[in-house]
């Protein structure tokens, strides 16, 4: 896996807590980017480690790994785990459906997303660091 600069760069702990750590990490980017952009990327990080608590098979000793790199032009962001990897389901989910939600709204708010497996699972997306 090719190693890149982070702004951001934090192991959280798997469990019930590890989202609202996630948005907690992020906020400390507050002073680097207007409001709109640091509430979408809290949302988004706290829908990717919702998945990796749920769906990752990781015991309480696991850990996610969350980076964000800031570049003038683009905000991306990581998100890793020891999950075996999948493949992306269809993204319009019905109104009745209890999950796949959470990749729904990345795929709606991100400018580019995807997943990287093996030996370890990254979802990332990518914000265009425009103010909207």
């Amino acid at each position: 896996m090719r190693t890149i600069a982070s702004d951001l760069d934090v192991e959280i702990r798997n469990g019930v807590g590890a989202p609202g750590s996630a948005r907690r990490a992020v906020r400390r980017l507050a002073d680097r980017l207007p409001q709109a952009r640091l509430e979408g990327l809290q949302l988004m990080v706290s829908e990717l480690v919702t998945n990796s608590v749920r769906h990752a098979g990781m015991g309480p000793d696991g850990h996610i790994r969350v980076r964000v790199r800031l570049a003038h032009d683009t905000i991306r962001l990581e998100v890793t785990d020891g999950g075996p990897g999948f493949v992306p389901p269809r993204l319009e989910p019905s109104v009745y459906s209890e999950s796949g939600w959470g990749l729904y709204l990345v795929d709606q708010i991100s400018d580019r997303w995807g997943v990287r497996s093996r030996p370890t699972t990254c979802v990332w997306l990518e914000l265009d660091a425009r103010s909207s």
